[in-house]
């Protein structure tokens, strides 16, 4: 397949070149004057803390934005600011009148601001509504983590959460939807703190079901403290969707069409219901992608002496229909000021249609053409998943204990038909040989957990927290296939077979935390014991058989944060982590199974449990610029492995013997000018991987370099346009080498109905050079690579709309039982 003119290497050239003058010309903008630490908090009539609201910082004259933030939990916000001018805080919350701090003015001197506590009153009456321009970053940092606001971005709009993530710095994700963060994989993926239990390209497709309208932002965490999961070992991602705690009835709808080859749509619906006593909160979404992918791989098989024995040239040009139904209904009962109680369901239904035309041909040693391999083979997929969960939040005293408890049940069920037609013809086209067959692999998945934390306030500056979990797995995964030969139909015992597998996981951790004038500490201590069995049953050709093991580890934290100066400008952070990554479920299934009949894909019931030591330093200047580097270590790490053997190609997964991840990355936010704010996120990363792989050995390495700028253009009446693009450089993963690409995307948005509606239009992979291509390396006498052109130039139109009269506000707690073991759910 020939590539375009624009994915040329001069193109390529043109992209670097314009990504470095864009950062060479941000320096001159991050050096200013000194900042200081503005904070307060926010409680209603009653005291309580007020959490999800959001909080402006602006200049008195002209009131402009300069920042915003939502306050936490406990109802602190926090801004750092160099602006000398006259500011005010600006509250305006749904359903309480509005709230504007005095004009005050940071002084030269000043490290701090501590502002007087702040009340929101519930509105009685109503009042004249006051329009402020208000407009959260796409980046903000804190020093465990880095939050991404997907509303910054109008080309957020009508995407998923999948796309939205894609952009997100030190995020990238490969041809099979496995997620990389600051160049490491083994990511977990949690949502509201739950975890998704899916991996791989199943989690890539229930991202894709998750509208971007619904996220209130990513919280990317590469070392995560010890309240979560040792689970990851690249860390955590934790997607927060929007909770809406207002009284009286209101919601939003967000109406999207998008077409590249094939359209696709991605709507939902959002609606509430809260009184003084209960809350009730639902979601509707419904997404259509159609798609395609072009793939065309080639193999050459050697001789002793690096000879060509033969060739095999394969495209396959696979289209995929999807759509998908997910709902979540839930409620809260508040039993008393300081106790409420919750429950929720959320379902999803997801429907997948899966065309493969395979056309092979296969070269001798002289490249003459010996025979042709036709394969279609169609693949239907029904899979449904149920996540139910129990949940209590109480408040122990004024001082600030707080205990919650969560109880999960989660569900995951997947029905899998496969159907290959299989011909082989000879050079003139006779046909030589032809099969049929059926395959039929049903997949039952079953969750139940519980976790309990504790929360206590030892002084102003220190916090203790400490929490017990513990969660059972079982799943039962069936392969029924037939062959039909000659008109002659029997069972293929060789595919065939079931697999039984039960896991028990308990844990517990402490966690201290102590902020003194200039130095904060967070350290921490989770251990978690693991208990599992794999059956496997057997019939007449394969024999049955069983395995068991057990471990215990323990995984400390550490934190460590220094102001350097009085006014906070410069801060350092250290931090250090160990973590586990546990294989997938049916990654543990030894079943083989075909994909065509010259590649095969089975699971590796020896993978062990592999661990990560992390440790970063970073340094951040005045909060608008950071440089980190971040260093880990892994042992038996989990990745897809390739082997040849007689010719046929078999996927498996395996344990990467060691592997060593240097990343050095910059982030900066760069405000140009009042109408155009830029975010530059760049890494660059060295890696080597060191392992005996069947009858070879991986001694691989490689760096590579990644950039991603987003440039937010505020125009007038209500329009606004974005500009963002990013680029990858060669990359050396284990035994995969890929190849650089980059692209780029853009969108414009106008405000209307008063501001509660907005339309939106954006393309993304503008000039079509999303195109993935590599090589597989260590192979026993073959070279193989590949390439990769799918339907990513897509245009979207974006309809969204909020609605309803809100009136007030209550906590809600959105914790859940069950926190790493829906990352390792793979149902394909």
């Amino acid at each position: 397949m020939t590539l375009p003119l624009f994915y040329t290497d001069a193109l390529q050239k043109v992209w670097v070149k314009l990504f470095f003058l864009i950062a060479a010309v941000c320096g001159p903008f991050l050096f200013g004057q000194k900042e200081v630490r503005i904070s307060g908090t926010i409680t209603d009539s009653a005291g309580k803390a007020m959490s999800d609201v959001l909080v402006s910082l602006l200049k008195q004259k002209g009131e402009s934005l300069v920042k915003s933030t939502f306050s936490e939990a406990d109802g602190h916000f926090e801004f750092n600011s160099n602006i000398r001018d006259s500011l005010v805080i600006f509250i305006m919350q749904p359903g309480y009148t509005k709230y504007k701090s005095k004009a005050f003015i940071p002084d030269s001197q000043q490290t701090s601001i501590l502002l007087p506590g702040i009340t929101l009153l519930a509105e009685t009456k109503t009042l004249q509504e006051v329009t402020v321009s208000t407009k959260l970053n796409f980046i903000e940092r804190k020093a465990d983590r880095t939050i991404v606001n997907p509303d910054a971005l109008i080309s957020a709009a009508g995407n998923s959460a999948f796309d939205v993530l894609a952009k997100s710095p030190g995020i990238i994700i490969d041809q099979n939807g496995n997620i990389k963060l600051k160049g490491k994989s083994g990511v977990l993926v949690l949502i509201d703190d739950k975890p998704t239990y899916l991996s791989g390209t199943e989690l890539e497709n229930y991202l894709r079901t998750l509208p971007a309208a619904n996220v209130k932002q990513f919280e990317l965490m590469p070392n995560p403290p010890a309240h979560y999961e040792a689970a990851g070992n690249a860390g955590i991602i934790n997607i927060r969707t929007k909770k809406n705690r207002l009284k009286g009835i209101n919601g939003s709808v967000s109406l999207n069409y998008g077409q590249g080859r094939y359209a696709r749509s991605n709507d939902n619906l959002m609606l509430n219901y809260t009184s003084k006593k209960y809350s009730l909160f639902s979601t509707l979404n419904y997404n259509l992608l159609n798609r395609f992918q072009d793939l065309n791989i080639y193999r050459r098989y050697k001789n002793n002496d690096e000879s060509t024995r033969s060739t095999f040239g394969q495209n396959t040009y696979i289209k995929i229909n999807t759509s998908a139904y997910s709902a979540r209904l839930g409620g809260d009962y508040y039993l008393t000021d300081k106790t409420t109680i919750g429950a929720s369901a959320k379902g999803l239904l997801n429907l997948a249609a899966v065309g493969k035309y395979n056309y092979a041909q296969v070269k001798d040693s002289s490249n003459q053409l010996s025979s042709i391999v036709i394969a279609d083979n169609r693949d239907k997929t029904q899979f449904t998943n149920g996540t139910f969960n129990i949940n209590l939040r109480h408040q122990l005293d004024s001082s600030g204990k707080l205990i919650t408890c969560d109880a999960d049940y989660v569900t995951y069920s997947t029905d899998f038909r496969q159907t290959f037609n299989n011909f082989i013809k000879t050079p003139s086209g006779a046909i030589s040989y032809e099969d049929l067959q059926n395959g039929n692999s049903p997949l039952r998945i079953s969750i139940y957990a519980f976790k309990s934390d504790y929360t206590q306030s030892i002084n102003n500056n220190a916090k203790l927290d400490a929490g017990i979990k513990s969660a059972y797995t079982e799943t039962n995964n069936k392969a029924q296939y037939q062959k039909t030969l000659a008109g002659v139909t029997s069972p293929n015992y060789a595919l065939s077979n079931q697999f039984l597998y039960n896991e028990w996981i308990n844990a517990a951790y402490v966690n201290f935390t102590q902020s003194r004038k200039h130095v904060d500490i967070q350290a921490g201590l989770r251990f978690e014991s693991t208990l599992l069995k794999g059956q496997q049953l057997g019939n007449p050709l394969i024999p049955a058989s069983t395995f068991s093991r057990d471990y215990h580890n323990l995984f400390p934290t550490l934190f460590v944060s220094w102001k350097l100066d009085s006014l906070s400008r410069h801060i350092v952070n250290i931090n250090y982590g160990r973590r586990i990554d546990r294989a997938f479920y049916k990654d543990l299934n030894p079943f083989v199974s075909p994909l065509d009949q010259y590649t095969f894909y089975s699971g590796n019931r020896y993978l062990q449990p592999s661990f990560t030591h992390n440790a970063g330093l970073s340094y951040s200047f005045k909060n608008a610029f950071t440089l980190s580097f971040n260093y880990s270590n892994t042992n038996n790490k989990i990745q897809e492995t390739i082997e040849i053997n007689n010719g046929i190609y078999y996927s498996r997964p395996g344990n990467i013997g060691s592997s060593d991840v240097y990343n050095l990355s910059a982030e900066a936010g760069i405000p140009f000018a009042k109408w155009l704010n830029t975010s530059m996120y760049s890494e660059l990363v060295y890696a080597e991987y060191r392992s005996k792989l069947y009858t070879e050995n991986l001694n691989s390495k490689g760096t590579y370099w990644y950039i991603n700028i987003t440039n937010a253009i505020q125009l007038k009446k209500g329009w606004s346009a974005e500009l963002s693009g990013e680029y990858l450089s060669n990359l050396i993963d284990s035994q995969f080498a890929f190849g650089d690409y980059g692209h780029g995307t853009v969108g414009i948005q106008k405000r209307i109905l008063k501001d509660k509606g907005s339309l939106k239009v954006s393309v993304s992979d503008v000039l079509y050079s999303m195109r993935i291509r590599g090589t597989i390396n260590n192979l026993r006498q073959t070279d193989a690579n590949w390439t990769s052109l799918m339907d990513s130039r897509v245009v979207a139109f974006t309809f969204s709309y909020r609605f309803g009269k809100p009136m007030g506000n209550k906590p809600r707690h959105n914790g859940s039982g069950s926190d790493s073991e829906q990352k390792r759910v793979k149902l394909s």
